[in-house]
């Protein structure tokens, strides 16, 4: 058995049960069981073994991209073990990464307001409304067409399109309800609402209009992202999918975490609360506000004051002096 036909009866099993469900996630997995293949001279796969898979996963330095990518080789040689064609799975037998926490910029509603206020043209104001009032993903944006809003009052992520096939139903808030009204007056049913674009020369920036059926490339969508960015005097590395995560803080907060499962389009809550792991910059402004060491010794005194009227209110363990 060659280590490629292996690669394609994986990916086409995987597909049929619905474990790989989009484009992006068997690219993922094809460019990891690739490297494999071209590290063990795609020999086959049945006779590789624990030195072969270390071997491939020496070739990711960062932990978390190494834990993410032994998970890849684990799952096919577990299916290998499945279909009978190994009694063990190699990949197992290699040390499991420690993942280490990422951080992420988060935007603060000041910089999501300076951001939407830099949105010139249209599809700018598309990319960032549908970002920060939509919350979708860098795929979604990218897939939506006009069909996707052929209900009023509603944006509809298809399956084709959604995160592991789920689709689902977005309503239009007051602020984005100006830029979803200009796409459905504008957008055909099957043209993209962010068309690719032909290689053009600054600063124009028009759509190529044979290129209507075809999708923005995420590349494309990243450096408008940065454009925004820098003309709104945002520093960092702001790129499209922070939109989404200003929405999951926000719509959280709002709308409470059931709600913003569902909107986010989440498939578990606990991803939905990575969103509050800790305050953000707006909260802990707001908690600061009108601080000083005055009012501070002023408070303190004042507790006190009341402790010595009041014995009987004392904090359990403190007496008063």
């Amino acid at each position: 058995m060659r280590f490629d036909v292996a690669i394609d009866e994986y990916i086409a099993d995987r597909r049929s049960q619905g474990i790989i469900n989009s484009t992006l996630t068997e690219r993922d997995y094809r460019l990891v069981l690739y490297a494999h293949a071209d590290d063990v001279r795609n020999r086959d796969p049945r006779y590789t073994g624990r030195d072969d898979v270390k071997r491939t996963l020496a070739r990711w330095s960062h932990p978390n991209s190494y834990s993410k990518n032994r998970s890849i080789l684990v799952a096919f040689y577990e299916w290998m073990v499945e279909e009978g064609n190994r009694p063990h799975n190699p990949a197992r037998q290699t040390p499991r990464g420690r993942r280490k926490p990422t951080t992420t910029h988060r935007l603060s509603g000041d910089e999501v307001l300076r951001l939407l206020d830099a949105a010139q043209d249209e599809r700018e104001r598309r990319v960032f409304f549908l970002g920060a009032y939509a919350g979708l993903r860098n795929g979604e944006l990218r897939g939506l067409r006009g069909r996707h809003f052929e209900r009023p009052g509603l944006i509809w992520v298809s399956a084709d399109i959604g995160k592991g096939g789920r689709e689902r139903w977005i309503p239009v808030v007051d602020e984005l309800a100006p830029v979803v009204d200009r796409i459905r007056d504008s957008v055909g049913p099957d043209e993209y609402v962010l068309p690719a674009q032909r290689w053009r020369n600054p600063p124009e920036n028009r759509e190529d209009l044979d290129n209507l059926t075809r999708p923005s490339s995420s590349q494309a969508l990243r450096s408008l992202v940065r454009r925004v960015a820098d003309r709104a005097g945002i520093p960092g590395r702001i790129y499209p999918h922070l939109l989404r995560h200003a929405f999951a803080e926000g719509i959280t907060r709002h709308a409470g975490l059931r709600n913003a499962q569902h909107l986010m389009g989440h498939a578990d809550s606990r991803t939905t609360e990575i969103y509050l792991g800790s305050p953000t910059t707006d909260e802990l402004r707001a908690a600061i506000h009108g601080f000083t060491f005055g009012a501070l010794v002023e408070r303190t005194f004042l507790s006190a004051q009341n402790v010595l009227a009041n014995p009987a209110e004392a904090p359990t363990g403190i007496e008063p002096v």
